[in-house]
């Protein structure tokens, strides 16, 4: 498996491209002293999505889309920026509304990023560096392989038959559980018999698909059940039952992981066999993002 880990710098990045505006380190991290709305206020805000505005009478409305989480606010309230701060109490991105406007958006995922924190977000309105509002939201993306099949064994199926290798691919079904998409980045097939082939120890695909929730089914952009080369082909008397591993690097929440057995056939055809009930159990890898 494959750890990831990926450091945020672009957070820092945009934290000083902010600060260059000529904004306050107060207002960019909403720490001002100015009022506040009635922490007894019990108002809701809350989407289809699970995402919550509690207790705002200022944020009516926080919605996560494909790809970016929509705030409205009030039109009887003055609002010039709005802050996102991460869960780890960071400044995740700043928008400013112009007179009048109530809806804005912040782009959660296709980001030049390699991880999105997960958990407790504060949003903060401000109005002439005041803080106007404050409200928590929680963004959670929840990503497990349910299954892994082989095109051979599921003809009838979505995949590009204008390939002359299309037999060759796999599909893998992820399951996102949360309340916000995620985003697949790139899928790792370790100890594939494409990587064996190749004699790499695993071989990648880039992708850039959503994962909304529920379950989303992502096919192979290339071979991945492959035993014949343009140059040779595999030795399969060397082989026997071997562990094919494919890692997901999804921008929210953890990389989940499943493993396939596959039994390996003779030097003369090379059969490929899918070991029944060899597949483990999904698991993640990398930590929470």
């Amino acid at each position: 498996m494959t750890e990831n880990t990926n450091p945020d710098n672009s957070g820092i990045a945009r934290r000083a491209v902010l600060a260059s505006l000529g904004l306050s380190t107060a207002a960019l991290a909403g720490c001002t002293s100015g009022s506040s709305t009635d922490p007894s206020n019990t108002s809701n805000s809350t989407d289809g999505n699970g995402i919550s505005a509690e207790g705002s009478d200022v944020f009516t409305s926080v919605e996560m889309g494909d790809a970016n989480l929509e705030i409205e606010v009030a039109d009887d309230v003055s609002v010039e920026f709005i802050n996102l701060i991460d869960p780890n109490g960071e400044l995740f991105d700043q928008q400013r509304l112009a007179s009048g406007e109530t809806t804005t958006s912040f782009e959660v995922l296709g980001r030049d990023q390699d991880s999105i924190p997960t958990g407790d977000y504060e949003l903060i309105a401000l109005d002439g560096g005041e803080q106007v509002d404050t409200t928590t939201i929680t963004l959670e993306a929840e990503c497990t392989i349910t299954d892994v099949l082989w095109a051979v064994e599921n003809p009838d199926m979505e995949w590009d038959k204008n390939s002359p290798v299309w037999d060759e691919y796999a599909a893998v079904v992820i399951e996102n559980t949360g309340t916000i998409p995620s985003l697949l980045t790139e899928l790792q097939w370790k100890g594939s018999p494409v990587a064996r082939l190749l004699s790499k120890e695993l071989q990648s695909y880039y992708h850039e698909t959503h994962l909304p929730p529920g379950k989303t089914t992502v096919y192979s952009k290339g071979s991945v059940y492959a035993t014949d080369g343009a140059v040779h082909s595999l030795d399969c008397d060397e082989l026997g039952t071997e562990p094919m591993t494919v890692t997901a690097h999804v921008q929210v929440g953890s990389n989940p992981s499943y493993t396939q057995q596959i039994k390996y056939g003779d030097s003369q055809s090379c059969e490929l066999t899918i070991v029944d009930g060899s597949s483990d159990e999904s698991i993640s890898s990398g930590g929470e993002n």
